[in-house]
């Protein structure tokens, strides 16, 4: 579902989405900035690798879904069983393949995670990690924090509650790129935000708590 007016202004977006972009990957008081700063630059020299192949290796296809859903222990085992005998990674081999040079959004979601010629336990969130990481000026991650943050922002929220599936893939990918373009930012940094701001969901979009390393104390 796409809410036709949301809580925020567009003023209130840009800021929203740079300031908790910041807080990205540790949204805790206990990491400051600089401290998440230097985590997101070793992310992003970490995801060069993947940027604009044309096909993935095993160990790579693996170390995508641990980075977003080393947390989610179903996801996770549900997305490496399919890839885990020969057969299943010869076919998820192929399936990659056809996805990256899809002609559109829909096309590239079903050769991963449709019906009939998807990847064995594969559904719109692992699938999106495959895309967003190969293709990153494209796609963006379907994630559980993410919905939490779009629905508090009523901006988004699937059609049916708990649920993502294929018919919200568009209308998902459409909003977050809506935001990028709003706000100027890539939609991995839009992302970042999304994700980081997810536990404050029931209050947002208040900005996050300012984190600043304290003086040590003198002796």
């Amino acid at each position: 579902m796409v809410y036709h007016h949301a809580v925020a202004s567009d003023r209130r977006l840009r800021k929203f989405i740079r300031q908790w972009r910041r807080r990205y990957p540790f949204p805790v008081d206990w990491v400051d900035d600089r401290a998440n700063k230097q985590c997101r630059r070793s992310e992003k020299q970490w995801l060069v690798q993947f940027d604009r192949v044309t096909t993935l290796k095993r160990r790579q296809t693996l170390s995508l879904i641990f980075w977003k859903f080393g947390g989610s222990a179903h996801l996770m085992e549900q997305a490496v069983k399919g890839i885990d005998s020969p057969s299943g990674w010869g076919h998820a081999r192929r399936q990659i393949k056809k996805a990256l040079v899809a002609p559109n959004a829909t096309q590239a979601l079903d050769c991963l995670a449709g019906p009939e010629e998807g990847i064995s336990g594969w559904g719109p969130e692992v699938a999106s990690v495959v895309l967003s990481a190969c293709r990153p000026d494209t796609f963006t991650v379907v994630h559980d924090r993410s919905l939490r943050t779009l629905k508090a922002l009523e901006l988004f929220s699937p059609s049916v509650e708990g649920q993502f599936d294929r018919s919200d893939w568009w209308p998902y990918l459409r909003e977050c790129k809506r935001l990028a373009q709003l706000c100027g930012r890539s939609l991995r940094e839009v992302d970042q935000a999304l994700w980081a701001a997810a536990d404050d969901a029931p209050s947002l979009p208040k900005p996050p708590k300012r984190v600043t390393r304290k003086p040590p104390a003198q002796k």
